[in-house]
């Protein structure tokens, strides 16, 4: 996934949000005093900001080049917009126990959007579009993912079964390992891990990769074991801590990414429209009153 600068992504927050527990100790200083306020810290000098950070001048711009942005005033452009639209501050209210179910709702409807606006600012549109031309061309496609993820997997699958293509959710690592096994230059193997280590993911992918086939890495982390073996990386959005789950973080963001992939795919399909409402007609007809599916 190549980085992109301010005039592309003015999303700071976003960029921190991947990367962070990725950075070094120094770095993520950085990064945290950016997140508090970035309005303000558009505002500090590069010295300026390596003193509320603790750390040194070289340590900021390390940081900056991390982020994506070419030099230092890129950096404070963009962190001026995210300030001055205030859009993301909802985005520090973590849910606390005594919250009435009224507040939860309202706090992760905020939350959700957030993970979604913020997953569109981070993926590679390229490496999207290349994922695309492989999955509409592909023999086969195995779509990878354990846990909250494996739930992703299975909505892909069934998306792609829709229109036609010859999809499988693998949601254990053993029956992953064995399809995997099979896959060849002519296949796609598509893995779903939010922090990008699960080996039950990251194994039949590697796999995949070495006999041949295509191979696409969805992760809120650009610097996992999962990006090592993927031929397209597509990053997500997703922050873990509260009661906010790695379930919960990181599934708006992945099932984004599936619905993105769904419609680049079924536009190119011929017959994809055809094929929606064959589908579709078939599961109304079978759950009518008095309904035979055949």
């Amino acid at each position: 996934m190549g980085p992109k600068d301010a005039v592309s992504s003015p999303d700071v927050l976003s960029r921190i949000g991947a990367l962070l527990e990725q950075l070094p100790a120094s770095q993520r200083a950085v990064c945290r005093v950016l997140q508090e306020d970035p309005g303000q810290a558009a505002g500090l000098t590069v010295t300026e900001l390596a003193e509320r950070a603790g750390t040194s001048t070289a340590t900021v711009i390390r940081t900056v080049r991390e982020l994506g942005f070419q030099g230092y005033a890129s950096l404070r452009l963009a962190l001026a917009v995210q300030g001055a639209s205030g859009e993301r501050a909802a985005q520090v209210a973590d849910i606390a126990e005594e919250d009435s179910l009224g507040t939860v709702l309202a706090k992760l409807a905020r939350f959700e959007s957030e993970q979604m606006h913020a997953t569109a600012e981070l993926v590679d549109q390229q490496a999207l579009e290349a994922v695309v031309d492989a999955v509409t061309g592909a023999r086969r496609i195995d779509v990878y993912g354990i846990g909250a993820s494996g739930l992703v997997a299975h909505d892909l699958e069934s998306k792609l079964l829709r229109i036609g293509l010859n999809a499988r959710a693998l949601t254990e690592r053993d029956s992953a390992l064995a399809s995997a096994s099979l896959l060849t230059a002519e296949d796609v193997a598509i893995g779903f891990s939010h922090a990008g280590e699960n080996p039950g993911t990251c194994e039949p992918l590697a796999l995949a990769r070495r006999l041949g086939a295509a191979t696409v890495g969805v992760t809120g982390r650009t610097r996992s074991a999962i990006t090592s073996v993927a031929t397209h990386v597509i990053a997500t959005a997703g922050r873990e801590f509260g009661l906010r789950s790695a379930a919960i973080a990181s599934r708006a963001g992945q099932l984004l990414i599936v619905d993105a992939l769904f419609v680049g795919v079924a536009s190119r399909v011929p017959d994809a429209a055809e094929a929606l409402r064959r589908t579709y007609a078939a599961v109304a007809k079978a759950n009518a009153p008095g309904g035979d599916p055949g």
